[in-house]
């Protein structure tokens, strides 16, 4: 089923217009029209999806398909991004919502449809007059999500892909709090959401507008029964998340697309920010199929999650396309490209990370971190976590509210442990993932480990830079060294900036706190404090720079 094509009102014409131009894209070649589609399912249900026809001359054939699954609906300020600033430069596009969102059948599971459904998708868009013989797929975020579970059984015809800020396995992200205000934006009536910008606080990276109400649940305990409380029968996806806890279990299986980056031979547009919650796995993406041959491009950018969508990468967007559906340009970038934080300026590289020479910091009594060895006499240092007054979560990679911040705060904290080198007296450039090794102890055992590495600058102000958080085996030999890899990162400290390390026991709310039992972290509410126990002595705690080769 079809409605009428309808033409671009006044109103989209301008944010057309604005939107572009914010974004630094060239102009319109066209205008377009919006039509109105079904598309069946195999189990029957149908999904709704607008159809954008560009206007061009009779002699003039579109510049290529893109196929986009959404779950955020097909409003004004979704599919501009999405659709609109593609379907007036001339390329054809298929907005489709996701199974049981905005007006589509069946029932929305996170993660759990969008590879048959994707697959479907593909049937019925061959099967229209309008099927230019192939097609590119394009979207950020769960967008992207859904474009890995499509690859994992790639379509002859998909010819391209622009995968920005996107994870393509949902278990490696399956709990913390941004899931928590993600499932109250995804399980409200689409009438109950509104409009695009009364929708706002909901939008993955704005979600530290959320209400209070959301916020007391999640700081609430037991944790699960909280949440239960908050939700009602709402975002039953959450809940099966929370009981779920082993990635390996079978009911992640569905939701994991490692297979994709085996499968996928495709040219892909990688997009993230030092700053995304995705970061990793985009990562992770990259050198996948770069070790394949498959020759991937990459942007990383001093971004955050909304930021890296694609609202700064628009024209490299453009270009991909140009050169990989329409066959009318030349993408003749890097095959990598970086925002070096520090420098700040970009980088140019045929592969990630670099090579780079490991640099040690060794850990000092009194808060100190540099290249001296600490003496065997060094006393070891310590704090104490308190789950009932949890380290707060500032900045780093959350999906909302974070970023690079001041996170000075920190030193005047008690639950937590801070060195900070000398000002460095020769410009210090890092590409790749520091690690630390700590020779640390818990007591009780069972207790997380949060690291960051920060720059405090010639005012004295600290900004993060990349962190790791793990929960940590109970059962772990504390008598051996615990090496935790941080997130990768490109930064230069310039002369007079400090290097800072942070070890803390927690990361709230950004990641479910422990409790210092045994018991499960989501259904218990016994809460024990955990005092943290760091070895100077020898330098047997460290930090390891990743020093760029050149530098």
């Amino acid at each position: 089923m079809a409605g009428q094509p309808v033409k671009r009102n006044y109103a989209n014409a301008t944010l057309d217009y604005l939107g572009a131009r914010y974004m630094g894209v060239g102009s319109e070649v066209c205008s377009y029209t919006t039509q109105a589609v079904q598309i069946p399912m195999r189990d029957g249900i149908n999904l709704e999806a607008d159809f954008y026809s560009p206007e061009l001359p009779d002699k003039d054939s579109p510049a290529g398909l893109i196929m986009i699954q959404c779950c955020y609906g097909r409003s004004a300020g979704i599919s501009f991004i999405n659709a609109r600033i593609f379907a007036a430069r001339g390329y054809q596009a298929l907005f489709v919502s996701t199974r049981g969102t905005y007006g589509s059948g069946g029932t929305f599971d996170p993660g759990s449809n969008e590879q048959s459904d994707s697959q479907d998708i593909v049937v019925w868009m061959r099967q229209q007059a309008w099927y230019p013989g192939s097609f590119a797929t394009l979207g950020p975020s769960y967008l992207g999500y859904s474009q890995w579970a499509l690859l994992h059984d790639p379509p002859e015809d998909c010819v391209a892909a622009v995968i920005p800020v996107s994870p393509h396995d949902q278990a490696s992200h399956a709990w913390n709090t941004d899931r928590a205000s993600w499932s109250d934006m995804m399980s409200r009536p689409a009438d109950e959401k509104g409009s695009f910008f009364s929708r706002l606080w909901h939008l993955p990276g704005l979600s530290f507008l959320r209400p209070v109400e959301l916020e007391k649940a999640v700081e609430g305990l037991p944790l699960e029964a909280s949440l239960q409380k908050y939700f009602g029968h709402r975002a039953p996806w959450l809940f099966e998340y929370l009981k779920h806890p082993d990635v390996e279990d079978s009911y992640w299986a569905s939701r994991r697309h490692h297979i994709s980056l085996e499968r996928a031979n495709i040219p892909i547009l990688l997009v993230s920010g030092w700053y995304d919650t995705f970061t990793r796995q985009t990562i992770h993406q990259f050198r996948t199929l770069h070790e394949r041959g498959v020759n991937p491009n990459l942007i990383i950018g001093p971004w955050t999650h909304v930021q890296g969508s694609g609202l700064h990468s628009m024209p490299e967007i453009m270009d991909f396309l140009a050169e990989h559906v329409a066959k009318t340009g030349e993408y003749n970038r890097s095959q990598v490209r970086v925002f070096v934080t520090g420098s700040e300026d970009w980088r140019s590289l045929p592969n990630w990370p670099p090579p780079s020479n490991p640099t040690v910091l060794y850990l000092q009594a009194q808060g100190g971190i540099g290249l001296t060895l600490p003496t065997q006499g060094a006393r070891p240092s310590a704090f104490v976590f308190d789950p009932l007054d949890p380290t707060p979560s500032i900045g780093g990679n959350q999906m909302s509210g974070g970023g690079r911040v001041n996170d000075s705060v920190y030193a005047d904290r008690m639950d937590v442990l801070v060195f900070t080198s000398e000002p460095v007296t020769a410009d210090i450039e890092i590409m790749g993932c520091p690690f630390v090794h700590l020779m640390h102890e818990s007591d009780p055992p069972f207790a997380d480990l949060w690291v960051r590495l920060s720059e405090v600058d010639t005012d004295d102000i600290s900004h993060n830079i990349t962190e790791v958080y793990q929960a940590l085996d109970p059962a772990r030999d504390m008598s051996q060294p615990l090496k935790l890899t941080l997130q990768d990162c490109a930064h230069r400290f310039r002369v007079g900036t400090r290097v800072r390390l942070i070890v803390g026991g927690g990361f709230f709310p950004m990641y479910a706190r422990s409790l210092g039992t045994a018991e499960n972290r989501v259904s218990s509410d016994k809460a024990v404090p955990q005092r943290h126990t760091l070895t100077i002595a020898g330098g047997v705690s460290q930090l390891v720079l990743p020093v760029a080769a050149n530098d």
